[in-house]
């Protein structure tokens, strides 16, 4: 009873100091003390039993049980007990949850083991005696048995546990006992021997106390504490003992009954073999389930909010939008109009025909809208009425009319042509020429307004086009669709919505490049032929001239079409000397890897291309090592750091494409960040997701406790110094680390002038601030090609960015998105006792300290 009440309880507190990751590595070594308190009393018990005498061993047991407590109480401050939230449900479903499926699959492992384990004792001892006729040969052999059981159980703890679970997960671990199991008892089965039983009884004994321990050990750290101590006692004490009981039992009848002659006991290989194979596949089970685990565990936070689905035919839902509707909160009016705007609206046709009618403007404005695509709802009569109008109202519900009501206004639209208001100028203008084409006062006003001398009136003009969009001609609407205009071409993106004529796909296209069009850019490409689409973005991404800003947005806009042809297109725009637009691509191949709708495309992993990316990542860590030596390199080191973010982004999110729903942009800021708790839990999500190649490429780049090989890394410095790397980014196209390359050069090293093809450089604004401090006769420097003639200030945009990466707020942020705030920020000296600004002055500006004090009066 002690020894079981002390091992559940170490092995309880063992879970709330270590993480996934520690137990993995610790567990294996920390039960060799087992092994070798096995050992050491075994051999100590025969000399204190000489001198003191065998009813004297009760001393030293009371010691070491004090000690315990002892012990246990100097590990108190590292337990790490998580706070438990207190649930308002009942007892009854409290118990109800105390097995959940994973917890279910540990029981039937755990009472699989016991099961084995009995029945395969039982096998041994008869066996034995029935080899050994003589009481000192059989203590001789078990002598010689539990000598070489307990050696090899301390060899597995030192040698191979930690190994095996290093390299092979969880799974592995789990899978050895079993297997081993099942092949001893096979070989008892078939051969019938001692030799076969004791294979399978040190398999049993070796691998039970090592790696199956350890193993069932770390499946228990990722679960909650308090339900961890709820659960594992009954599963690994009473319930386990329950088992173990119950075959003891059926051993017992069919000794009793002789139902079994003990010269047929290698029958009982048989259910062994049987419950082995169930326990294996169930072995599989509980690695999935330790997978998702972890996942709560690191997410126990997280929720994950699923499409809102309404059902119509629900009263109950019926009753609360058309509580919201007629309520005269105009918020919620809003919201509850967007929110049946995909619904059948015949359950709100009345309410929503009153507020059109009689609602604020707001409502008005957003029911018309919504009116434009789902047509039918508004009454005729209504709409006539609003019409008549001389408002934005009037001009939105003008379009709507049939071209027979139309005829009806007709006298009101013409002298609607004569307003000022540029809403329902337009709207009648494009109702009249709905209904006479001809009408030569009608097309000037529309041509006037599309001829983009006032962007507002233009885009007016195109949204009351976009349900007559057959009188905007089609190469007016090509331009409009490029305009620089945000307005114009969101506009002109409603309007081609509506014809989706391939013609247009290029110059929808060109507004993936704008963050502030793109989305509706996408929306609008929806609408066509999704080959079509495909076709169009391939050609436009395959363009040389393609700016970046637009390459970029046309890869996001893969992620909406899961296809094959989608997936070789983002593979092949992997590149690692772009590493922004690596990143959309691997977002994008994410995206459609969770669809789930070409699963066989990202079935394997993709080696090439991780390998590719976790190269330049570990080339930049051995550059980091060198230049972490040298003095004034904090803007070098910085985009270092920078684009080591990058690549860990690009590499976790391109070895998630074979679980594509584990939460992995929060695994990425968490392993960035490198100090939050539930980094070794991601880490430990990571080890046993992935194969062995994954893991190996994967592990030294986001563990902080694995390094790379010290040869590796001395091989790659030689291969690439500090020079290499300096001379690479100085040539580079990337503006920002060429010209913190060529600072460092003339700081640090201006032999390397030299070596520098100065044709590859592009001249810059920081360029011109560093070389206009040099006279123009440089021996290697062409320094007349990077002036300028600009006011020299008091310290150039480099030196404002490296100023500004010392103070707290901006240390975080990279140094070429820093290099941004210094052009536009200016340095200026402040006098003793000069005012920088007074109470109520206009708070414009934002001001840094860089050196001498503040006083606020």
């Amino acid at each position: 009873m002690i020894i079981s009440i002390t091992i559940l309880q170490f092995w309880l507190l063992a879970g709330e100091i270590f993480n996934p990751r520690q137990a993995k590595r610790l567990f294996s070594f920390i039960g060799i003390g087992g092994s070798i308190a096995g050992i050491s009393s075994g051999y100590l018990i025969r000399p204190f039993v000489k001198n003191y005498g065998a009813e004297n061993l009760l001393i030293p047991t009371i010691a070491m049980i004090a000690m315990i407590s002892l012990f246990a109480s100097f590990l108190q401050p590292y337990r790490s007990v998580k706070p438990v939230i207190k649930s308002k449900a009942k007892s009854t479903v409290k118990q109800k949850t105390v097995f959940d499926p994973y917890l279910k699959s540990i029981l039937v492992m755990v009472c699989s083991a016991a099961i084995c384990s009995r029945i395969i004792e039982y096998q041994f001892k008869i066996t034995a005696v029935n080899s050994y006729s003589a009481p000192e040969d059989l203590a001789a052999f078990f002598g010689d048995y539990y000598m070489l059981l307990n050696a090899v159980t301390l060899i597995m703890q030192l040698f191979f546990t930690g190994y095996i679970l290093h390299h092979f997960g969880i799974l592995g671990g789990l899978l050895l006992l079993p297997i081993g199991l099942a092949i001893g008892s096979l070989s008892f089965l078939i051969v019938a021997n001692l030799s076969s039983i004791f294979v399978a009884r040190l398999f049993d004994q070796t691998f039970k106390f090592s790696i199956q321990s350890t193993s069932n050990e770390i499946l228990w750290t990722p679960i909650q504490k308090q339900k961890a101590r709820r659960a594992k006692p009954l599963i690994d004490s009473s319930i386990k003992s329950i088992a173990e009981g119950l075959i003891g039992i059926i051993i017992y009848i069919i000794v009793v009954t002789n139902l079994l002659p003990s010269d047929k006991i290698y029958l009982l290989s048989m259910p062994v073999v049987l419950i082995t194979g169930l326990w294996i596949l169930n072995n599989f089970r509980v690695k999935k389930k330790y997978i998702s685990t972890l996942e709560k565990a690191i997410n126990h936070r997280h929720l994950n909010l699923e499409n809102i689905n309404l059902d119509t035919t629900d009263s109950h839902i019926v009753n609360t939008i058309e509580t919201t509707l007629i309520e005269n909160d105009i918020n919620k009016q809003l919201f509850a109009i967007d929110l049946i705007k995909n619904l059948p609206l015949h359950n709100w046709s009345k309410t929503l025909n009153k507020l059109v009618e009689h609602g604020t403007f707001e409502v008005q404005k957003r029911i018309l809208n919504l009116a434009s695509y789902r047509k039918g709802f508004i009454d005729k009569k209504i709409l006539l009425k609003l019409s008549k109008g001389e408002d934005e109202i009037a001009a939105l519900a003008i379009p709507l009319n049939s071209n027979k009501i139309l005829e009806k206004l007709f006298s009101k639209l013409i002298d609607n042509l004569d307003y000022n208001n540029g809403h329902i100028k337009t709207a009648s203008a494009v109702g009249i020429l709905r209904i006479n084409n001809d009408n030569k006062k009608a097309r000037t006003i529309l041509n006037d307004f599309l001829d983009v001398k006032d962007e507002e009136t233009t885009a007016i003009a195109l949204d009351y086009l976009k349900t007559s969009s057959e009188l905007l001609p089609k190469n007016t609407l090509y331009k409009l669709l490029s305009h620089r205009s945000v307005n114009i071409s969101i506009a002109a993106l409603n309007v081609a919505g509506n014809r989706l004529d391939e013609y247009y796909l290029p110059a929808i296209i060109s507004n993936l490049g704008n963050v502030k069009i793109a989305q509706k850019a996408r929306t609008v490409l929806r609408l066509y032929d999704d080959m079509s689409v495909i076709n169009a973005l391939k050609g436009q991404l395959r363009d040389n001239g393609t700016p970046l800003n637009l390459s970029t947005g046309i890869v996001r806009c893969f992620s909406s079409y899961p296809q094959t042809d989608s997936v070789s297109i983002l593979r092949s725009q992997l590149s690692q000397h772009n590493l922004e637009l690596s990143i959309a691509c691997s977002d994008a191949m994410l995206k459609i890897a969770k669809t789930k709708k070409i699963e066989d495309d990202f079935k394997n992993p993709f080696l090439k291309e991780i390998k590719m990316f976790s190269k330049q990542y570990f080339s930049l860590y051995c550059f980091m090592i060198l230049i972490r030596k040298n003095e004034k390199s904090i803007l070098i080191q910085d985009q270092i750091t920078t684009e080591q973010k990058k690549l860990v982004h690009i590499i976790l999110k391109l070895v998630s494409l074979q679980i594509p729903n584990s939460p992995i942009d929060s695994h990425i800021k968490h392993i960035i960040i490198n100090n939050d708790n539930d980094l070794p839990y991601i880490l430990e999500f990571f080890d046993t997701s992935f194969g062995k190649k994954i893991r190996k490429i994967l592990m030294p780049i986001i563990d902080p406790e694995i390094d790379f090989k010290q040869k590796n890394v001395k091989d790659e410095q030689k291969k690439n110094d500090i020079s290499t790397h300096i001379k690479s980014w100085s040539e580079s196209s990337h503006y920002w680390k060429s010209v913190i390359a060529i600072d460092y050069i003339l700081k640090h090293d201006q032999s390397m002038t030299e070596v520098i093809d100065w044709r590859k450089i592009v001249p810059s604004p920081f360029l011109a601030e560093i070389f206009n401090q040099y006279s123009d006769d440089h021996p290697t420097i062409p320094i007349t090609r990077f002036k300028n003639k600009s006011e020299k200030t008091m310290f150039t945009i480099l030196e404002k960015t490296i100023l500004l990466k010392t103070v707290n707020i901006f240390q975080d942020i990279p140094g070429e998105l820093l290099s941004q705030i210094s052009q536009i920020s200016r340095a200026k000296n402040y006098e003793h006792g000069e005012i920088i600004f007074n109470e109520g002055d206009a708070g414009d500006s934002m001001f840094i300290v860089l050196s001498g004090e503040v006083s606020i009066k």
